[in-house]
């Protein structure tokens, strides 16, 4: 068996990656573009790389875990070389209620941090954070409901 192909399937199986991830580790390791691209066809063939599972299992460690909102999820996943069906895809399986939570425990430990006293500029600081977190302007004005 192809010592390449063993080395990326035990990279496949120690995480989820994506098909561009595992490209740049094999053009790393020394493969070809015919030995890469076969690589990643049989892998995908049995079962060690899956692009949606990759792409749920993206939403799910970076909503959950990280915080980010649903524009910086997006935009991450786009500089994967993804397509955008299996991004939005993922990022719509991702529950409401919970991403919802998930942004107001964000803003209760951000809220907790601020020093300032004047509520205005107090909403306005914690939509910047929220921003740079990746989370839409819709999300973050019915939030702090502005």
């Amino acid at each position: 068996m192809n010592p390449l192909l063993n080395k990326a399937a035990a990279y496949c199986a120690a995480a989820e990656h994506c098909r561009s991830e595992v490209q740049t580790k094999l053009l790393q390791w020394g493969a070809s573009a015919n030995q890469t691209s076969d690589i990643l066809d049989q892998l995908e063939d049995q079962g060690f790389l899956s692009e949606t599972r990759y792409c749920s299992a993206f939403v799910n460690d970076k909503i959950r875990f990280q915080g980010w909102g649903k524009e910086k999820i997006r935009m991450a996943l786009k500089q994967k070389r993804l397509p955008v069906s299996l991004i939005e895809e993922a990022i719509n399986a991702f529950p409401q209620d919970e991403y919802e939570e998930r942004l107001q425990a964000i803003i209760a430990c951000k809220a907790a941090t601020l020093s300032e006293t004047d509520s205005y500029l107090r909403k306005a600081k914690l939509a910047r954070f929220l921003a740079s977190r990746g989370f839409s302007y819709s999300d973050i004005s019915s939030a702090l409901d502005m």
